[in-house]
C-alpha cells in the first residue's frame, strides 16, 4: 500500500495552484479575446466587442504582470509532480 501512495502523489501538476491559476486565467482571457476579434468580424455589434476587448486588454497586462512576478521569484519552477503546496 506504501507503494501504491507514493505513486499516486507523484502524479499531478508540477507548478503551484497559485501559479497554475494565474496561468490558466491569462490562457482564458487570451482565447476570449480572440473571439471577440472573430465576433467582430462576423457580425455588426463591433462596439461591444471592441469595449470587451479594451476591459480584457487590462486583465491581460495585470495577469500578465502577476506571470512576470512569479516567474522572477521563482514561484514557476517546477516541483514534484502532485505538490500543490505554494511555494
Amino acid at each position: 500500500m506504501t507503494q501504491t501512495m507514493t505513486n499516486t502523489q507523484a502524479i499531478g501538476s508540477p507548478i503551484s495552484n497559485e501559479a497554475y491559476n494565474v496561468l490558466s486565467a491569462l490562457q482564458a482571457k487570451l482565447e476570449g479575446m480572440e473571439a471577440y476579434r472573430k465576433f467582430a468580424q462576423s457580425d455588426s455589434n463591433q462596439q461591444l466587442w471592441q469595449k470587451l476587448t479594451e476591459l480584457d486588454n487590462q486583465a491581460v497586462a495585470m495577469l500578465a504582470q502577476q506571470v512576470e512576478s512569479m516567474a522572477q521569484s521563482g514561484k514557476l519552477r517546477p516541483g514534484q509532480p502532485g505538490q500543490t503546496a505554494s511555494r
